[in-house]
């Protein structure tokens, strides 16, 4: 045995309450232990804001009932349709006009809905789902296997096509910020009870024995 193993030995033997180095890489082991599941399933604020369970979407119903009517006006379409929404399971009539929509519809926001009334006095586009034989000089095409899509013939041109509008409702926002204040304080009080068992691993340091 070696003079410094001999001394080793007489330093715990001497100081009963100085934990060996072994005893010290075993708490530390168990540290590590104790932090694993907070490290792989991450914080509940984390969590909140990167689930989209919470997340809902307003689309186009089974049988949307679009509508298109012409408003010279404003030079633009005013579509008409029935929505469904996936948080409530239930369907809306929604109106809006496609020309001020158009880059919307292309990014799925909430397009500016007006109101169902805007259609009164307006002439309504006349709907095929197939090109007509003898067509007039302004109709709208609607695909048969997918009603959501249709497409507007204005004078021999081609406009679309387009899609009825699919967006996140919103709500799933508002609930994450409602829900933060609760989930910061679960999460300080998930670090504040790992913390406090790293600590009783480690001997409680900074306590006199």
């Amino acid at each position: 045995m070696t003079r410094a193993s001999i001394r080793g030995i007489e330093y715990f033997a001497c100081n009963p309450g100085v934990p060996s180095q072994a005893s010290i890489m075993r708490r530390q082991a168990l540290a590590i232990v104790l932090l694993l599941p907070l490290l792989i399933s991450g914080c509940v604020t984390h969590q909140l804001w990167t689930q989209s369970s919470l997340d809902e979407w307003n689309e186009p119903a089974g049988d949307p009932n679009l509508r298109v009517f012409r408003d010279e006006r404003k030079n633009d379409l005013l579509v008409s349709y029935e929505e469904f929404s996936d948080r409530h399971e239930t369907n809306r009539a929604r109106a809006f006009f496609l020309y001020k929509n158009q880059n919307r519809l292309q990014s799925l926001s909430r397009p500016h809905f007006v109101h169902l009334s805007a259609s009164r006095g307006l002439i309504p586009v006349p709907l095929f789902f197939s090109t007509p034989t003898n067509p007039p000089v302004l109709y709208c095409t609607v695909t048969e296997t997918n009603r959501a899509s249709f497409t507007i013939f204005s004078a021999g041109r081609q406009l679309g096509p387009y899609t009825l509008p699919m967006y996140d409702d919103g709500w799933g926002q508002v609930e994450r910020i409602a829900w933060t204040p609760f989930a910061v304080t679960a999460d300080l009080t998930i670090i504040g009870g790992y913390l406090g068992c790293v600590w009783i691993a480690t001997g409680g340091p900074g306590v006199s024995h």
